[in-house]
């Protein structure tokens, strides 16, 4: 009876062992199916955001620059336009940099005195002009035409005297550079206007 016993023992220890056995193989089995998936689903997910990320539009560049006032040096030359009571002289922007760049449109035109101070109104744009964008090299110029009249043409008070110095924006640009007024008879009259470069 005592060795049936045993037996009966022995049997019970090694059913319950191999019970312990199949149900440990059947968890890392379902374990490592398990991380399939997760890592499937995720490689799944990460293709998924890279073909989102090729589809980004890139930012775009810009190629084409404006020519800034300190690439630039100024002159006054005489125009041809002036007429009976309307004067005019021409504003000469020059490419003194070591690039290409573009102007168009009206340039900033103001008379100031010597203190820097803004005489008058800035010139108003001549109506009816074509404005059109130039590339200039290295070296190269363009010029606008600023018409004035005749302090005389007016009452008394209605112009504004003490200009001495000319300042320039270049088209498109907050910087400005300053010269020295053509002719010491030019006052702040209405009509003080400009045309865009050419």
């Amino acid at each position: 009876m005592k060795a049936l016993k045993f037996i009966g023992i022995a049997l019970l220890i090694i059913i319950v062992a191999g019970g312990i056995a199949v149900g440990g193989y059947a968890f890392a089995v379902w374990n490592t199916n398990n991380n399939s998936s997760n890592t499937s689903s995720n490689n799944s997910s990460n293709n998924s955001n890279s073909g989102n990320t090729s589809n980004v539009t890139p930012a775009k560049v810009v190629t084409a620059s404006t020519c800034n006032a300190d690439e630039l040096s100024l002159t006054t030359s005489p125009s041809s336009e002036s007429g009976a009571g309307t004067l005019a002289f021409k504003i000469d922007l020059t490419n003194i940099g070591s690039r290409e760049c573009t102007l168009g449109g009206y340039p900033g035109v103001s008379l100031v005195n010597d203190n820097g101070n803004q005489i008058g109104s800035p010139a108003g744009r001549v109506a009816n002009s074509t404005e059109k964008t130039v590339t200039l090299k290295t070296q190269e110029m363009v010029s606008a035409t600023v018409f004035y009249t005749e302090e005389g043409n007016y009452d008394a008070g209605t112009c504004k005297d003490g200009a001495t110095k000319l300042r320039v924006y270049p088209p498109n640009d907050t910087g400005y550079i300053s010269i020295l007024l053509p002719t010491n008879d030019i006052a702040w009259c209405p009509k003080f206007e400009v045309t865009p470069v050419q």
